[in-house]
């Protein structure tokens, strides 16, 4: 092996870790934009945190092992990060707010299809189920007093 091919291999490692880093954090865009669509509880949010880390260790357990033979080198490494950075300055605000925006107007012409939609059936259920709730208290109270006077 030359020192020509040993430096072009460590050179298409450096570009991949770069597209790697890239990469990882537009799957994380993708998540904080859900999040801003459909807000999300604590145990949701530590949840995919948790399944994005997993994909993040098995992506970059992935590349080491293919492009380097499991050697861990620190510009791999940077490279992720180089990556990261390049993507969150260049795309990650734009791809976030054009999203963001997008994805809340489709939402809400849903919700107002499907409100039209099912919004008249919905509310004469609620009615009838309030209409329910009310007789059977008043069977429930007819009940007690009867069981009281025995």
């Amino acid at each position: 092996m030359s020192v020509s091919e040993t430096i072009g291999q460590e050179a298409v490692l450096l570009g991949t870790s770069i597209l790697l880093g890239a990469a990882l954090f537009l799957v994380y865009d993708v998540l904080r934009i859900l999040r801003r669509v459909v807000p999300h509880g604590n145990l949701w949010i530590g949840l995919e945190d948790f399944i994005y880390w997993l994909i993040c260790t098995a992506a970059v357990f992935v590349l080491l092992y293919r492009e380097n033979d499991g050697m861990v080198r620190g510009f791999a490494f940077g490279g992720i990060v180089i990556g990261m950075l390049l993507y969150y300055v260049i795309l990650s605000r734009w791809m976030i707010k054009v999203n963001v925006f997008v994805l809340s107007r489709v939402c809400g012409l849903f919700k107002k299809i499907l409100g039209g939609i099912f919004g008249p059936p919905a509310k004469i259920g609620k009615k009838f189920t309030v209409f329910l709730i009310k007789r059977l208290k008043k069977v429930w109270r007819a009940v007690k007093m009867g069981l009281c006077k025995l």
